[in-house]
């Protein structure tokens, strides 16, 4: 077969799944510049990161395999769901709240200064935009649909102290600035009942700031009413 040929055949062998799902409605994710309750979601990026810095490690959301955590720190009109630190295939199950907006991580990296390394503003902003100037796959279903065009979601923060609610650190001054960049997705409140979330992502940025970093995670939400089971554990995530 010919490089061409070969090239063609390997390029329908991929579309072919992509075409036999759906499209998520563009209605249930919001454009990257539409503000919520009158904050950007470059800010509720930064919120997130200090909502999962708020518990120190071991204990934070991304590192929850199950969504016991899931909980922990909610409030306001965006629920917060974690995505993982690379390590682990994580299937959780969450409870939230109906007429709330719902907002994650596809993959996303954060640069923070810490005791005796210091880092500037700007150093922190490179280093987080290398990784994330190299995303390799970016994979998002949504009851089975396909969240297309995620590479569009991407959000870039100002710096900031991502430790600013965490009672652990004794001396924030060390730990700032902070900053992120990364891919992530606002959701319109979704309709009562049982919605499933899985996500697949990986760059490709050898040596660079979490350059290999791979996140495969998946939610069961339960929106304004009780959990069911999650299937055996065990069982393959779909992407």
């Amino acid at each position: 077969m010919s490089p061409a040929l070969r090239l063609a055949a390997t390029t329908l062998a991929w579309a072919i799944p992509m075409l036999a799902a759906h499209a998520v409605d563009h209605t249930r994710v919001l454009d990257p510049q539409e503000k919520v309750a009158g904050r950007s979601q470059a800010d509720y990026a930064i919120a997130w990161w200090q909502w999962v810095m708020r518990l120190p490690d071991g204990v934070r959301a991304y590192q929850d395999p199950s969504g016991a955590q899931c909980a922990i720190n909610q409030h306001g009109p965006v629920w917060f769901l974690a995505g993982t630190e690379g390590t682990m295939e994580a299937r959780r199950e969450c409870l939230i709240p109906a007429d709330t907006h719902v907002f994650v991580p596809v993959i996303a990296v954060l640069a923070h200064a810490s005791p005796g390394k210091p880092l500037a503003c700007g150093q922190a902003q490179a280093s987080v935009r290398a990784t994330n100037d190299h995303l390799a796959q970016a994979q998002v279903l949504l009851d089975g649909e396909v969240i297309a065009h995620v590479p569009e979601h991407r959000l870039r923060t100002r710096c900031f102290d991502a430790f600013q609610d965490a009672k652990y650190v004794e001396r924030h001054a060390p730990y700032v600035p902070a900053a992120s960049d990364g891919y992530w997705l606002m959701l319109a409140p979704l309709p009562p009942g049982t919605h499933r979330l899985s996500i697949r992502a990986r760059y490709d940025h050898p040596g660079g700031l979490q350059g290999d970093l791979e996140e495969v995670f998946e939610y069961q939400l339960r929106v304004g009413g009780k959990l069911a089971p999650l299937p055996r554990v065990g069982q393959p995530i779909s992407t």
